[in-house]
Order: C-alpha cells, then sequence, then structure tokens
C-alpha cells in the first residue's frame, strides 16, 4: 500500500498511470476494511468513520498479513448453455466449497458456451491442506463430463472439450507463481484420475507456451460443419500435439482441456450487423496485434445469430489496449467495409467488482 501511494503521480494528474494505481488502491483498501469488519455502503462510502480511523492507522500492520490480500481467480469456460440439468449440477458441484464461490456467471446459448468466474483467498505459502479454489475447479470439472457428452454439441463457438479452457489469475498481492502451482495441480489430477488429455500454458507451462499457439496446432479456429458451426466431438483419437498430462489419445464424449495461468486477460465481443462472415474476418485479421493491428489484441470472427457477426477480442493487456480502444478500431474498419457496429460487451465483471462480490459471499472471520 505504501510503494502504491508513494507512486501515485499527486503532480501530474494527466499520468497514464494514474488511473491503473488508483484502482489498485481501491482494491487494497477494500480487502483490508473487509478484514476489519469495516462495513462500506454501496457506494463505497464508510458508515464509520471511527472504524475507518482504526483502519488506516494499523494499515501497516494489516499489510504485512499477506494472507489476507492474496486472491486466486479460475475463469471455467464449458461448452454447454442450453442442457439447464448440466448447468445446475455443475453450480451445484461448486457450492459445497463455500470458500471459492462462482461470483460471475456469463451464458450464451448461440455460442452454446457458459463461463464461470471463482475467486478465493490463497494460502501464502505451499501447504498440506487443500485449496479451495482447486477443489471448487475439480468438482465442476468432474461434474460437467458426467453431465455433458460432446458428440451431441453444436454451437457456434469453437471447443476443444466439454471442459473447454481453465485460466487462473492473481489477484491483488497473489503471483502468478502461486497460480501456475494450482493450475499444474489441477491438471494432474484432471490427466491422471480423469485420464482425459490436458494441455498446459502460460506460467503454468516450462515454456511459457500461449493458448492459442495450442489452439492453432489442434484445429480449434477452423468450424468443423456448414453454417460456421462446431458440431461433436474430435473426428480422430489421435492428437497432433503430445498432451503435458494425461492419456495421448482423446474420447469423443470428453474431448480435451487447455489449463493455464496468466495476468488478468479481458474478453470483448464486438458485433458487427452482418453475415457476411468473410468481411469480419478482414476486420478481426486488421484489429489483431498477429495481423498487424492492436497491440496484445487476439480476434477471431464468429457467426452469432441470424444477422450478427461478432468480432471476439482476447485483450492480453487490458491496461494497456481496452475494450473502449478496440471498440473505436472495430467502428473503424467496419466503415471501411460498409458494415454497421453494435456496442461491444465485456463476458466478465472488472477485477474490482469480483472482489466485491467475493467479499459479500464470505465471512469477515473467514478472509
Amino acid at each position: 500500500m505504501e510503494e502504491l501511494v508513494e507512486r501515485y503521480p499527486v503532480m501530474e494528474p494527466e499520468d497514464e498511470k494514474l488511473q491503473e494505481i488508483m484502482e489498485e488502491l481501491r482494491l487494497k483498501f477494500k480487502a483490508v476494511c473487509a478484514s476489519l469488519g469495516v462495513k462500506l455502503e454501496y457506494d463505497g462510502v464508510l458508515i464509520d468513520s471511527e472504524r475507518l480511523h482504526l483502519s488506516l492507522k494499523i494499515l501497516g500492520k494489516e499489510e504485512g498479513k499477506m494472507l489476507k490480500s492474496m486472491l486466486g481467480c479460475c475463469k471455467v469456460y464449458i461448452s454447454e448453455s442450453r442442457n439447464r440439468l448440466a448447468l445446475e449440477s455443475i453450480e451445484w458441484a461448486a457450492k459445497r466449497f463455500s470458500k471459492a464461490p462462482i461470483v460471475n456467471k456469463f451464458e450464451d446459448e448461440t455460442y452454446n458456451r457458459v463461463g464461470y468466474t471463482l475467486v478465493s483467498k490463497l494460502a501464502p505459502k505451499p501447504s498440506g491442506d487443500p485449496c479451495p479454489l482447486r477443489m471448487a475447479v475439480l468438482a465442476m470439472v468432474k461434474a460437467a463430463f458426467e453431465t455433458i457428452d460432446l458428440e451431441l454439441h453444436c454451437g457456434s463457438h469453437p471447443r476443444l472439450g466439454v471442459v473447454d479452457h481453465i485460466c487462473f489469475h492473481p489477484l491483488l498481492d497473489a503471483s502468478l507463481e502461486q497460480m501456475a502451482g494450482v493450475a499444474n495441480s489441477l491438471a494432474e489430477v484432471v490427466g491422471s484420475s480423469l485420464q482425459v488429455p490436458t494441455f498446459l500454458y502460460g506460467a503454468a507451462h516450462e515454456e511459457r507456451r500461449t493458448l492459442d499457439s495450442i489452439r492453432r496446432e489442434l484445429g480449434y479456429f477452423k468450424p468443423n460443419s456448414s453454417g460456421e458451426q462446431w458440431v461433436g466431438g474430435p473426428k480422430s483419437e489421435y492428437l497432433a500435439l503430445k498432451p503435458d498430462k494425461g492419456p495421448p489419445q482423446v474420447t469423443q464424449e470428453k474431448g480435451v482441456i487447455v489449463i493455464g495461468a496468466t495476468r488478468w486477460v479481458d474478453n470483448y465481443n464486438v458485433p458487427v450487423h452482418s453475415t457476411d462472415i468473410a468481411a469480419v474476418r478482414r476486420i478481426s485479421k486488421r484489429v489483431s496485434g498477429r495481423g498487424g493491428g492492436l497491440p496484445s489484441v487476439q480476434a477471431m470472427a464468429l457467426a452469432h445469430g441470424e444477422s450478427v457477426t461478432e468480432v471476439a477480442c482476447n485483450l492480453l493487456e487490458p491496461q494497456e489496449v481496452g475494450g473502449d480502444r478496440v471498440q473505436l478500431e472495430v467502428e473503424r474498419l467496419a466503415k471501411e467495409e460498409g458494415l454497421t457496429v453494435g456496442k461491444g460487451y465485456f463476458t466478465d465483471l472488472y477485477q474490482e467488482k469480483l472482489i466485491e462480490r467475493y467479499l459479500q459471499s464470505v465471512s469477515a472471520e473467514e478472509i
């Protein structure tokens, strides 16, 4: 906290780092207030000014207790959104682990895909105690495999398996190495016990392999059916890439799973009012860093309903290139193509809001 205060550009209000530092200060402040039982109004105003004074007075001591501000986040993407019984089973499995609550859920029936976000406190050092975040996610994975058959799945979003993608992110004072450890621990169980081919990326992989490189080698970006649809399971039991964990063969019912650990990534989708997939692909390529567009942005064109094609983006460094900038660039490129664009949207909440929901879900004694 002291370091952030010292870095705050008081005399330079136009400094581009100001907002980033302010967000970090706000997150730390809320975490410390929650740990002390200091209640906040919804708009962030403290109810008890005396307790605020006390909080600030002993803030330095609380900073030493890193446990209270080390949080881990996990995003779990599952290839299903139309089977309500399956989703209920997956969510019930997670609810058994109250220390790692689901703090956000994003469903898209057209893509036939759901994304869950979980947050949990982390231990400052590796210990023999079970990690609530890993246990909750593992329970969700097991429930998904028990209730979803990839052979029966179809949608306009690419996927490699029933549980398509799991990514761990550090929040507050947690480290990327901590999240990589949780990711590897989960991958070991999924690969050996559940016998599902498992690929690692980011900090969870010894060579820091990227998510998109795995997906390209496994044919993730190529629809396997007409109408820009992905239908059924893998066409072959043999994989083009050797998995890091689990068997070398894949089953059509489960597919494969990709697990990683990275810094925070935002997902931002921009609807283009057109079914001209070729035109939207040109836009997506020009938006992406790979195509010479915005740095740290990955983009692809996906059919979304009868009259819309989306530019679906991963923002790998959202503090540098955010949704607003992507929106403006897509609008500019679409205009060149003679196409109109709708307002884009994020598929998850901001880190601050996720932490806020987490703090609301657990008691002050458990934080």
